[in-house]
């Protein structure tokens, strides 16, 4: 699901520091309004039956200095929290860190050490600006570990990024944005061990466009293409996307999963964001068969939430489809 955020400069004087240091503190709180019939919330973390309400908040704090030599460097971090009641989407509390790192920018280029993310300039095209969870909605294809080395720079207009984990996985990113004849084109590449992305969006006036593909190879086999359009008129940003992920192995013949998306979102004031969505779900993949009420079946579709598991099975004469929908409020600073 999409998250607007907006931040704003506190100025503070740290307990122990003389000077006033640069602070920045941003962050939003989202209610969260849901109806489905079950279905799979976030991947299999989440699913619920008929209407549910939740509480979707994060904070995040930036922390910017630099030498009279011209070093800049600083942190980032992040809080992010869910409540929600038993039986709902998410039937407990959580508090969680995320994306914390230290980074040093300099002329030789800028470093990220921490929870960085990992490197990839090829970005999900959907352009659907509230999107019902469920979405598959990947912006990175590489399984590294949360705490990485993340090196980014631009050489002749194409931006460059590449980042290493304490396992020697890697992944690497270039990107480039040009105006050409008018037309704002996006171009993105990822690439990672035994995974591949590529992007291009392409925008005039307020109209954008978009199409994603990856392909991974880890366990099995699988591709992944986004496309969506969208349209942004002031404070309305309105658009629709449909996604198909495509699993060849080790399942018993060829897994099709299909999502289509249509939402809009409305800033009606600096910070308060209203927005709708709706998606229509497929059930052809084992991970959405139980997610939209098919029965699990231990060594076949996973009993144990979703997961694929023992040769897999081919759901051709299972199949279904739901209707989701879903609105939020949020307040963001």
């Amino acid at each position: 699901m999409k998250k607007v955020l907006l931040a704003t400069t506190a100025w503070v004087v740290l307990a122990g520091v003389s000077a006033a240091q640069d602070l920045t503190i941003g962050g939003f709180l989202e209610f969260e309004a849901a109806l489905g019939d079950n279905y799979d919330l976030g991947g299999g973390a989440r699913s619920f039956d008929s209407l549910d309400f939740g509480v979707d908040a994060r904070l995040n704090f930036d922390y910017a200095n630099s030498t009279k030599s011209g070093l800049d460097y600083g942190m980032h971090f992040e809080l992010d929290m869910y409540q929600s009641d038993p039986g709902d989407v998410l039937a407990l509390d959580s508090v969680d860190f995320n994306d914390g790192y230290v980074f040093v920018n300099s002329a030789l280029g800028n470093f990220k050490m921490g929870d960085t993310g990992t490197a990839g300039e090829a970005s999900n095209q959907l352009n659907t600006p509230f999107l019902v969870t469920g979405a598959i909605e990947g912006d990175t294809y590489a399984g590294l570990e949360a705490e990485q080395v993340f090196y980014s720079n631009a050489f002749a207009g194409i931006d460059f990024e590449a980042s290493i984990d304490d396992d020697s996985n890697w992944a690497l990113g270039l990107g480039y944005a040009a105006d050409v004849g008018g037309v704002g084109v996006d171009l993105g590449l990822s690439a990672a061990d035994e995974a591949l992305a590529a992007s291009v969006g392409a925008s005039i006036g307020g109209l954008a466009f978009g199409l994603n593909y990856a392909y991974e190879d880890v366990g099995a086999t699988t591709e992944y293409i986004a496309t969506g359009l969208g349209y942004t008129m002031g404070a309305l940003s309105i658009g629709t996307g449909v996604e198909t992920e495509i699993r060849h192995a080790p399942v018993a013949g060829q897994e099709m999963e299909t999502n289509y998306f249509a939402g809009a979102t409305y800033e009606l004031a600096d910070g308060l964001v209203f927005g709708v969505g709706v998606a229509n779900l497929d059930s052809d993949s084992c991970s959405n068969w139980t997610a939209t009420g098919g029965a699990a079946v231990p060594g076949v579709c996973g009993a144990a939430g979703n997961a694929m598991s023992g040769a897999g099975q081919n759901l051709a004469a299972g199949e279904g489809r739901t209707w989701t929908a879903g609105a939020s409020v949020t307040v963001s600073f």
